[in-house]
């Protein structure tokens, strides 16, 4: 999810050339062109032939800019709510503190909830 984000936040100043977003988006061109083709089969992205089809622009949709509203809000809900910890490794791969990933699972899916009921959804 987070590297469709990253797509249509590249997409949202304005029409984008794939390599722009290849670029800004830190990806290979395999990768984005797997996204792009997912992006605008879903109607996230507009897809704009230009001379003669052989440059293309990609802008973003109605419903690309709701979904992007809505991930950058529930990802500074989230922010503002999460404190991490981080702890030591220890030895031989263990990790300390096991349980308090399972404490902030429960915390991330209460904000999630929050959030989306603030926003009027409901389920």
């Amino acid at each position: 999810m987070e590297m469709v984000c990253d797509i249509l936040a590249v997409v949202s100043v304005g029409p984008t050339k794939p390599t722009h977003i290849l670029y800004k988006a830190n990806m290979s061109w395999k990768v984005l062109s797997s996204y792009l083709d997912f992006l605008t089969g879903s109607g996230m992205l507009d897809k704009e032939e230009q001379e003669g089809g052989k440059r293309s622009t990609y802008r973003l949709t109605t419903k690309g800019k709701q979904i992007l509203r809505l991930y950058e809000g529930l990802k500074s809900s989230l922010n503002s709510t999460r404190s991490v910890r981080r702890r030591p490794l220890a030895g031989v791969g263990t990790f300390y503190g096991v349980n308090d990933n399972k404490n902030h699972d429960e915390r991330y899916r209460k904000a999630c909830a929050t959030w989306m009921r603030s926003r009027g959804y409901s389920g």
